[in-house]
């Protein structure tokens, strides 16, 4: 959704569609490859991990990550796979289920309208088919008639949780609470239910998060099913007053995720939500976005008892890293092959992009990335080697943290990369189905291939 100061008392305190333009994410064209100097990576060296007791439940998401087997080449090229009917500008996640990648899309997150899944099955005629429009064509479109974006997408107890990054018009109504949002859910085989008539509304199988403005990601946690969201607070009216960052959880039926938890608490006037989720170590770490920027904090790290069930307010850690705060996180991702296993975290910050990781959840260091690389987008597992998507590239990280490249982009004479990093809610995302590698374009959509 789009922003505006409503008073000088009450600055970005409500979210609200507006036609003035958008208000998104930091603009990152201009950030900058580096890393965070401020912080030596002697100082943050991971610490030697004490195995403990078995843990409660694996890291990572759900997705099933097969990278496939043999050597990961040491050259290659990207290729175009090709383009998915109702493509948008931007593939923001790349998800594989039951022998077909799924690829989440948004023109621009929370500011403009379009929201489409695709499906590839490669070898398939055709290999590309819609999964899911969420574009409601013909409906108006002042207040956003469409939804604005799908930035993740998920496959967790083998059905594909997708969260709609932001609803039209801010919720259609489907119970009565101002507000609300979706997250599209798929049946075994990756298939969504159609929108329902009259006027494209969201089929039964959506969950509705009553109190929601904006939903980012979803993870199953402690045997629930938790949604990061920016949201309305219990007692507080929609589209005025303070908008914390929140978990939604789902009921026993998974048709309505209730308000659970939100951030920061005191309520402070201005606008905060909750981004991109993983596990690690029994713990549920969580982005924060501020947006004005000022928040003391990078990430909240949720830490229950072995025992609990669920997530009270002591159990939540909001956590700095960084020299400043305030940072963005653009992914978590979680190397199960290593051992220990780590756990890498890809942020923007004020002194630019950094890619961390750690062993532990608590020391990290920075990975330095070759400036001649751009700025990194993701990073994935790939047949036997950990592999980083930059603006210019793939490379592979070696166990000593640098980086050597595997695919270098050829942008035809055209000065922009198809991995350029311009929304840190919608970088570029790696996946491998079937022992290939694929990338997410940002420039009209494209899938790429790499290949060797």
């Amino acid at each position: 959704m789009r922003f505006r100061r409503l008073s000088l008392t009450l600055a970005l305190a409500a979210c609200a569609r507006t036609t003035s333009g958008p208000a998104p994410a930091p603009d990152l064209r201009d950030a900058g490859p580096g890393v965070d100097a401020a912080v030596p990576p002697a100082a943050v060296a991971s610490a030697a991990v004490d195995a403990g007791p078995p843990q409660l439940e694996a890291d990572g998401n759900d997705d099933a990550e097969e990278p496939g087997t043999g050597s990961a080449p040491r050259e290659g090229r990207w290729v175009a796979a090709g383009t998915p009917p109702l493509a948008l500008t931007r593939i923001c996640d790349l998800t594989p289920l039951d022998g077909a990648l799924y690829a989440a899309h948004a023109n621009q997150p929370l500011g403009t309208d379009g929201a489409t899944i695709t499906r590839y099955r490669p070898g398939a005629t055709p290999a590309f088919s819609v999964a899911f429009d969420w574009n409601r064509p013909g409906e108006p479109t002042k207040g956003g008639g469409a939804g604005q974006g799908f930035v993740r997408a998920h496959a967790i107890d083998g059905r594909l949780y997708v969260p709609d990054a932001d609803p039209p018009y801010g919720g259609l109504q489907q119970v009565d609470w101002g507000t609300e949002g979706y997250v599209f859910v798929s049946d075994a085989a990756g298939k969504f239910a159609p929108t329902r008539a009259p006027h494209f509304r969201p089929p039964a199988t959506a969950a509705v998060l009553p109190r929601a403005y904006h939903v980012l990601d979803v993870v199953r946690f402690r045997g629930s099913l938790y949604a990061s969201t920016g949201s309305v607070p219990p007692k507080e009216q929609a589209w005025r007053g303070p908008s914390p960052g929140a978990l939604h959880r789902a009921n026993a039926d998974g048709t309505r995720w209730l308000y659970d938890y939100d951030y920061p608490n005191p309520y402070q006037n201005g606008v905060w939500r909750l981004t991109f989720m993983t596990r690690f170590k029994d713990r549920l770490y969580a982005g924060i976005q501020d947006y004005d920027g000022r928040d003391p904090n990078d990430f909240i790290v949720f830490t229950p008892a072995r025992e609990a069930t669920s997530i009270a307010r002591e159990d939540a850690h909001p956590t700095r890293i960084t020299p400043h705060g305030a940072s963005g996180t653009l992914r978590w991702w979680v190397d199960t092959q290593a051992s220990p296993h780590r756990l890498y975290w890809l942020a923007y910050t004020r002194e630019g992009i950094a890619l961390r990781t750690t062993t532990d959840g608590d020391t990290w260091r920075v990975v330095p990335v070759p400036a001649e690389a751009g700025r990194p987008t993701d990073i994935t597992r790939f047949r036997d080697a950990t592999v980083v998507l930059t603006e210019r590239g793939l490379w592979r990280l070696g166990d000593d943290d640098t980086m050597t490249p595997i695919a270098l982009v050829d942008t035809g004479g055209k000065k922009k990369s198809p991995f350029e990093l311009s929304d840190f809610l919608c970088a570029a995302p790696l996946a491998v189905l079937e022992g290939t590698l694929y990338a997410g374009g940002q420039r009209g959509g494209t899938l790429y291939r790499l290949e060797e």
